[in-house]
């Protein structure tokens, strides 16, 4: 007699979203309970704080913030696309963009997007992929995706006037140019040291884990093999891949005009400043790039002439709408998707 199989035992916060927003809830309570207990002032203070921010809140314009949102939706369409193109496989769509939900809800408790690359992983081996080939996919995906923004930097700088994006240019000169002030600290010895150190590690490692990795390769370059040899697939991924960071740009730009009293910006640096600003947040090593995101947009903003703290307004409500609001939508899809066996 055949046993079924277990499945896999998952943390319950997943299991139960509803319970993981009451639980964030009473947390949020707690440490207002707490700030009142140990400090007097501080209960107060957040109080004062929390009613200062609804006057601020009034004033802004809302209206954008659908806008925001509709851009935020077509970002996560644009990669569950990106998924089906690198993957060759006949994915549903309406199943794959659940799949990006629950994707991004993984993301926010790990570095480097690992989670959300896992989660599309499991997917692919669930639908018919082997696990090697599945990693393969996900990979090619992230590479090409680099790719993707890069081919869109370059019409950016180079079209970006006639295509009503101007500014991006210029905004790469002054990059440019700090760039080039800040390796100019990377040429003392010490810098050169840890590259070779690093180098050498990096050598032996791959000499000891290089026998272990043979049997895979096979399978972890197919279906990327496959990809570049199919010209329609490749373009799919290439524009639906610079397609996420076009919209999650426009979205940005959506999100200033929020905001009231900011003045207006030259679109095409906005866009360019905007993606150079997202990669250096997310290069740090904490779980989707929180906190140092934030910063990086924040500093984005400053430098074009706004205001500090309205610059912090439009960072807040970006990354509210386009990355806290998605995973707790991706906390309920992930109920759907087992009971669809997707993952």
């Amino acid at each position: 007699m055949t046993l079924p199989r277990r499945r896999a035992a998952a943390p319950a916060v997943l299991d139960r979203p509803r319970l993981f927003i009451l639980v964030a809830g009473l947390l949020l309570l707690a440490t207002l309970i707490a700030g009142e207990t140990v400090d007097g002032d501080s209960g107060p203070d957040i109080f004062s704080a929390a009613g200062r921010l609804g006057d601020r809140l009034a004033p802004l314009h809302w209206q954008f913030t659908a806008i925001v949102l509709g851009l935020a939706a077509l970002h996560y369409a644009a990669t569950a696309v990106t998924l089906r193109a690198a993957s060759g496989l006949t994915l549903p769509f309406r199943e794959n963009l659940l799949v990006q939900f629950a994707a991004a809800a993984a993301n926010r408790v790990s570095a480097a997007g690992l989670g959300g690359s896992a989660v599309n992983a499991r997917y692919l081996t669930r639908r018919g992929l082997p696990a090697a080939g599945a990693v393969g996919a996900v990979t090619g995906m992230a590479v090409l995706g680099g790719v993707a923004d890069f081919l869109l930097l370059l019409v950016l700088v180079l079209a970006g006037r006639w295509l009503g994006f101007p500014g991006a240019a210029g905004e790469i000169g002054r990059l440019g140019h700090k760039l080039a002030a800040f390796a100019s600290l990377a040429h003392s010895w010490w810098a050169l040291a840890a590259g070779a150190a690093l180098g050498l590690v990096g050598l032996v490692l791959a000499h000891r884990i290089g026998r272990r990795l043979r049997g895979a390769v096979h399978q972890f370059w197919s279906p990327v093999r496959q990809l570049l040899a199919d010209p329609a697939r490749l373009a799919t991924l290439l524009v639906a891949s610079a397609a996420t960071t076009l919209v999650l740009a426009l979205a940005f730009l959506a999100s200033i005009a929020v905001v009231p009293g900011t003045h207006s910006v030259q679109l095409g640096a906005m866009l360019v400043a905007f993606m150079f600003g997202a990669a250096a947040g997310n290069a740090a090593p904490l779980p989707a790039g929180i906190g140092s995101t934030e910063a990086a947009l924040t500093g984005v903003l400053v430098a074009t002439g706004l205001p500090l703290s309205a610059s912090i307004e439009v960072v807040l409500i970006f990354r509210v709408i386009t990355f806290w609001a998605p995973p707790i939508l991706g906390l309920f899809a992930l109920r759907r998707l087992r009971r669809l066996a997707a993952i």
